[in-house]
């Protein structure tokens, strides 16, 4: 338990504090061969994996890259998106919410990826949490460009498999903000 406060925290002063906003994927694995992460100081190093061979073997690969590559997408996005936002407004705090998860499932992903033998079924989970932390993040994004009020399912289980609790989250992110705790 007591790395979950360091991951959290090391993704929110690495990532969301930069003003900078990069994509995580140097290759995609849908639209390239090969899905490429890129490292990120102190949090995960890269790893390049061949998608086409990988395949073969281990099938689940494909649904990977693909939750992946969106994934990567909406962390750019809401990236983007931020700086145009008050502090005060929610929205913002909520977006930042998925892209320290998003961050994380890439921090999940990395040691799948690198083991000599990649394991199906370890794909297959973090495929199936992948999918609802991006079914999620993509309502959140929509909801804060188009100022609507629709309620959001949370999946919080997706965020305990990405090691990163939603409450754990939102008392870093407050502190990070500067709200009342």
């Amino acid at each position: 338990m007591g790395t979950l406060p360091s991951l959290i925290n090391s993704i929110i002063s690495h990532q969301l504090s930069s003003s900078s906003c990069s994509k995580l994927l140097l290759g995609d694995g849908v639209t390239t061969f090969d899905l490429t992460i890129k490292g990120v100081h102190g949090l995960f190093g890269p790893v390049s994996i061949d998608v086409r061979s990988t395949r073969k073997s281990v099938t689940a690969i494909g649904d990977v890259a693909s939750a992946a590559k969106n994934l990567d997408e909406y962390q750019f996005l809401i990236c983007s998106l931020i700086p145009s936002l008050p502090d005060s407004n929610p929205s913002k705090m909520e977006l930042q919410k998925y892209r320290v998860a998003i961050i994380a499932a890439f921090a999940k992903l990395v040691p799948l990826l690198l083991l000599k033998d990649i394991r199906q079924e370890d794909l297959v989970q973090w495929s199936k949490h992948a999918k609802a932390l991006l079914e999620e993040t993509s309502d959140t994004y929509h909801k804060a460009n188009s100022n609507s009020k629709m309620q959001i399912a949370l999946h919080r289980d997706a965020f305990e498999y990405f090691e990163v609790p939603v409450d754990r989250v939102q008392v870093a992110l407050r502190a990070f903000y500067d709200y009342d705790v």
